[in-house]
């Protein structure tokens, strides 16, 4: 059990969305810190979506069904924000390589708030779970709870290796090539915005 929840956790966290990308772009301008810690606050809403999953909380399901227009307007607004903020400094040419008193949000706390802003998270954890036959049983309390840390344990560990991985690459890059990259994070990060904002409109 605790193997399968390291797997699904490293499975779950893999940086090919808007907050994995966010997270290499933090580690590459703020070093690993700031990168691991972004991460791991996305990790701790994949923890929260895991839990609801675990413990069949039906209402849950059907909050996030009613609600799934306004939360893609929710969550393409934080997106599209991020993204255009990224795109800006990197036009303006503004490097931030320590964590400084100027956040308004603490990294891990932005990134946490983006994970549980995307509710398609939770009906992943149920696709994963039923996929590899896990029988969660609500009343299993003790192997909930193993499986639950185990799937946080895989998301931090993937954050740990990705973050050193990236600040590892970053001495091949020079400065011209880091903001290019902040330009593309960027917009890619604001197409997600975009996307989420035409789901939430068009009601698709």
């Amino acid at each position: 059990m605790v193997l399968k929840g390291i797997l699904i956790g490293i499975f779950v966290s893999l940086p090919v969305g808007p907050i994995g990308l966010l997270s290499i772009q933090r580690t590459l301008n703020r070093g690993w810190k700031i990168g691991f810690l972004s991460g791991v606050g996305a990790a701790v809403s994949d923890l929260v979506y895991s839990s609801i999953a675990i413990l069949g909380m039906g209402f849950i399901d059907d909050f996030l069904e009613r609600n799934r227009y306004i939360i893609n307007e929710i969550t393409g607004i934080l997106f599209l924000i991020i993204g255009i903020s990224i795109i800006m400094k990197a036009v303006c040419n503004k490097k931030v390589n320590t964590e400084t008193k100027e956040d308004i949000i603490h990294p891990a706390f932005s990134t946490f708030l983006m994970g549980l802003s995307n509710p398609m998270t939770f009906f992943i954890f149920l696709a994963i779970f039923t996929k590899i036959g896990i029988d969660v049983n609500v009343d299993n309390f003790k192997q909930n709870i193993v499986l639950v840390i185990s799937i946080f344990l895989g998301s931090s560990i993937l954050w740990f290796f990705t973050s050193n991985l990236v600040k590892e690459s970053k001495k091949n890059y020079k400065e011209c090539s880091l903001s290019f990259i902040d330009k593309i994070i960027g917009t890619i990060i604001s197409i997600f915005g975009i996307m989420n904002l035409l789901k939430g409109i068009m009601r698709f």
